[in-house]
């Protein structure tokens, strides 16, 4: 039986440091046939330099700082179905493999045609007995995202979820003939769920596999900053109209600007903001988010 080959994609955004730290832990401990793709999305366009001289071997390209997450990944997708790939394995730069996790992952995939999208019990770094997520359920009615932060059995081979965070995802390349690529209408948060939605809407299972485990360095303070909240509200006004057909989809819009009215009575003209401009913008772009941040500052 020939092995799986996976294309390792992974979005630089941020520290160097932690990009060649996540690079360094697959190369040492991934037993499993891999090649890396560094897509860069950060302002920082002699990060390759650097990154290369650690790891000379991986595939990297600039993409420029209105790549989001979404059109970052989709750049590795489209090179992984070119170049005929088994399997992609979407990676956050701020992971660590404590082991090969992608073996059982492969195994799931492997051994169930009808799973698409395959991940690990996810853990903090700094605490790796602590578990971040391990898959995740939505919130249908206002596109509300949770981790699942129990253990599941790890005897049983997987468990299925409503989606996988973005933070790592292994996805059988040629279930994307069916469920396409992420949606390039969401910045950043949101795409990995809408995706996962797709997966099953063409029959496919979205799954959670416990005997793989991984280490995340989550970032905690940045997460309530003016241009996330921003981001985060208008995700969901983009996850309503993708998901809902009027007339529910207005009432659901108005429901979701009036909770999150509520839920950031600090920042109340951010969500108006957001809703105003789900309208006017079919896309959320970087530099909307950095105008967001400037406003912020000069108010």
């Amino acid at each position: 039986m020939t092995t799986p080959k996976t294309l390792v994609i992974i979005l630089h955004f941020g520290s160097i440091a932690d990009t060649i730290a996540c690079l360094d832990s697959l190369k040492q401990r991934i037993a499993s046939p891999f090649d890396v793709f560094v897509v860069n999305n950060g302002p920082d366009a002699s990060a390759s330099a650097v990154i290369k001289a650690e790891h000379p071997n991986i595939v990297y390209e600039n993409a420029g700082v209105e790549t989001g997450f979404a059109a970052g990944n989709n750049i590795g997708l489209r090179y992984g179905i070119r170049a005929g790939y088994d399997y992609a394995l979407l990676l956050n730069n701020d992971t660590i493999a404590p082991y090969d996790f992608l073996q059982p992952l492969h195994e799931v995939l492997r051994d169930d045609q009808t799973v698409a999208m395959a991940g690990p019990a996810i853990f903090y770094y700094d605490q790796p007995n602590s578990l971040w997520s391990c898959g995740g359920r939505i919130t249908w009615w206002n596109g509300g995202l949770g981790g699942n932060t129990v253990l599941p059995n790890a005897a049983r081979k997987y468990h299925e979820v409503d989606y996988l965070p973005g933070t790592c995802i292994l996805v059988r390349i040629n279930s994307l003939q069916k469920i396409g690529l992420m949606s390039e209408e969401y910045f950043l948060g949101v795409e990995e769920a809408d995706w996962a939605i797709a997966a099953r809407r063409h029959g496919y299972k979205v799954v959670v596999c416990a005997r793989s485990t991984l280490l995340h360095k989550v970032g905690v303070s940045s997460r309530y900053t003016p241009e996330l909240i921003y981001n985060g509200v208008r995700n969901r006004f983009v996850f309503i109209r993708r998901q809902f057909a009027s007339p529910i989809q207005w009432v659901l819009l108005l429901a979701v600007l009036a909770n999150e009215l509520r839920r950031h009575r600090r920042h109340k003209d951010l969500c108006w903001r957001a809703f105003r401009d789900h309208f006017r913008f079919s896309t959320i772009e970087r530099s909307h988010l950095n105008a967001v941040q400037l406003t912020t500052r000069t108010s």
